[in-house]
């Protein structure tokens, strides 16, 4: 995907890693995409309050409330946002929760970058889920 056609699209990524995040942060904005980093979830879902974005990535164990609460909040301020879910601990259980509460996908870390953008590329680029 091109970086023009990319350059609309802003993704939001809450994770309390600063590695983690600054790693997602580079390689989304290497291809093209519009970044905002959050460490906690009450400041992703504030920043959801104030822009529109078209992803998310939200990390299931922050150090303020859970990446569920935040994925549910996200969903209710922007029921456009597909978000994905990643998790070091992640199970069967916590990918089909994830689901369950309207994510698009979950990737547990570590997770390569090609990974990431297939799943994000997938779903921005794919046609737009109905509504249930």
């Amino acid at each position: 995907m091109s970086d023009a056609a990319n350059n609309r699209i802003r993704i939001l990524i809450v994770d309390d890693e600063p590695s983690v995040g600054d790693a997602l942060k580079l390689v989304l904005e290497s291809q093209g995409y519009e970044v905002v980093l959050v460490t906690k979830g009450v400041d992703g879902i504030d920043q959801a309050r104030r822009r529109s974005f078209g992803f998310g990535v939200v990390d299931l164990f922050l150090t303020d409330i859970s990446g569920f609460q935040v994925i549910s909040d996200l969903l209710s301020l922007q029921p456009q946002i597909r978000i994905l879910l990643i998790t070091a601990q992640g199970s069967p259980q916590i990918f089909a929760e994830a689901k369950k509460l309207g994510a698009v996908g979950a990737l547990a870390k570590p997770f390569s970058p090609a990974e990431l953008l297939e799943v994000i590329d997938s779903h921005l680029h794919g046609p737009i889920p109905e509504s249930a």
